[in-house]
């Protein structure tokens, strides 16, 4: 039995995302990709704006919404997103908690990363 596994398992192994990610990618996957990057900067910017004001319940409510619209923004690009995606999440709990302070402070946190990001010091 132990012979038709190993076939098995390295067809599988050929089908894994770092594998086909190694291939040459599809137009739709580019665009989509792109796409994807575009929603993340346009949330990402909202997100600025919003910390423009006071942090408030209603702000929270709005900081909630965008941080969930970010996560799957970030979902869609990949795995190579992770070191953004932990302030995210340090932002999604602090909104649970009702902490503005720690939601004001963990969102700044994200918005640096994406700033790394967008320069090119992020990997």
């Amino acid at each position: 039995m132990k012979v038709y596994l190993v076939p098995v398992s390295l067809t599988v192994s050929m089908m894994s995302p770092a594998v086909l990610a190694t291939q040459h990618p599809a137009p739709q996957h580019t665009h989509a990709r792109q796409s994807a990057v575009v929603q993340l900067q346009e949330h990402s910017r909202s997100l600025a704006e919003l910390l423009q004001q006071p942090v408030d319940s209603q702000a929270l409510h709005q900081l909630e919404e965008l941080s969930y619209q970010l996560e799957g923004d970030l979902l869609a690009l990949g795995s190579a997103w992770a070191r953004v995606a932990e302030p995210l999440e340090s932002l999604h709990q602090a909104v649970e908690l009702g902490d503005p302070d720690a939601a004001q402070r963990h969102a700044r946190g994200y918005l640096e990363a994406m700033n790394n990001w967008q320069s090119g010091s992020l990997s």
